[in-house]
């Protein structure tokens, strides 16, 4: 095989659950991890800007992880070469960089292996590494889609529409919410009514999202199984989901398991809610936090030149 070129990916960010989705519901956002990969005589990773906080290791790097995988089914070695790594948002915080970065290096070792494998075995090689689609999903392909599937079976990918005036405000708190504890902080049984109230939901957010009708987002976007116990964990949390709806928002939740919240707004409304909404955050966190606005993107994963 010839000397493997630079090479360059974008690949958006996501926000999911979106309340009652659990593990199955994702929005691609236009929020983006970039990944830059140079021939090198060794292997390294450089992260830049807010992605320096990550406390993880070279060889548990989303990325890397996705890079060894593909490597191994392509019955190939990784060449060795300099990664260097930023991002429209920080980790930890429930925007799919897990995802992103494991999406990212399986098509990019994949690539630099040859190119062999399609994005559809990749994708279900994203799936299996992060143990859950909906973030995958959303690197992967882009747009909105929610995700089923059984052991045994292929997983069903359904494309969701939304509203073209719908926006998402991000309330980014400083501090970092880990998958283990918040996983941990999840009930282990709940009550049948409980369950009942939750399967009602997921029609009713759906609509609610292709037509912005503020009541069926309200009801939609409630859950009775993640959302509380996670509140619990993130400081001033409550408080800011509960004044995003005085402030006028559609809908207020967790962004996948925190510690961003997630607001949902009309175009013609979003700059006032910003407003309002980062007032807020400095009280709280001064100017540790802060608001970002963005809107879903409907491409995946893509390579770029130069």
């Amino acid at each position: 095989m010839t000397s493997p070129r630079a090479q360059r990916l974008r690949v958006p960010a996501s926000t999911s659950n979106v309340g009652p989705g659990f593990d199955a519901f994702s929005i691609a956002l236009d929020l983006f991890l970039d990944v830059q990969w140079r021939p090198g005589k060794k292997t390294t990773l450089a992260r830049k800007g807010v992605l320096e906080e990550s406390p993880l290791r070279l060889a548990q790097d989303p990325i890397m992880r996705g890079m060894r995988r593909a490597a191994i089914l392509a019955n190939q070695e990784l060449p060795a070469g300099e990664l260097m790594i930023q991002a429209d948002a920080p980790p930890g915080r429930g925007l799919g960089l897990s995802g992103a970065g494991l999406v990212a290096g399986l098509l990019l070792g994949d690539r630099l292996c040859g190119g062999q494998l399609k994005r559809s075995e990749l994708l279900s090689e994203a799936i299996q590494l992060e143990g859950n689609p909906e973030n995958a999903v959303a690197s992967m392909i882009g747009g909105a889609h929610w995700s089923l599937g059984a052991k045994g079976e292929a997983w069903i990918h359904h494309p969701v529409a939304l509203h073209r005036n719908l926006r998402f405000l991000l309330i980014i708190p400083p501090y970092p919410m880990t998958t283990k504890r918040s996983r941990e902080a999840l009930p282990t049984s709940v009550s049948f009514q409980r369950a009942m109230r939750q399967a009602h939901r997921p029609p009713i957010l759906l609509e609610g999202l292709r037509t912005l009708k503020p009541d069926y987002i309200k009801l939609g976007i409630a859950d009775d199984l993640h959302v509380a116990p996670r509140l619990k964990l993130m400081t001033g949390a409550k408080a800011m989901l509960d004044f995003a709806y005085e402030a006028g928002a559609l809908g207020a939740t967790l962004s996948g398991a925190g510690s961003a919240l997630l607001v949902l707004s009309r175009v013609g409304e979003v700059q006032n809610l910003e407003a309002r909404l980062a007032g807020r955050v400095k009280r709280l966190w001064g100017d540790s936090g802060n608001v970002v606005v963005a809107r879903a993107h409907a491409q995946g994963a893509k390579f770029l030149r130069g």
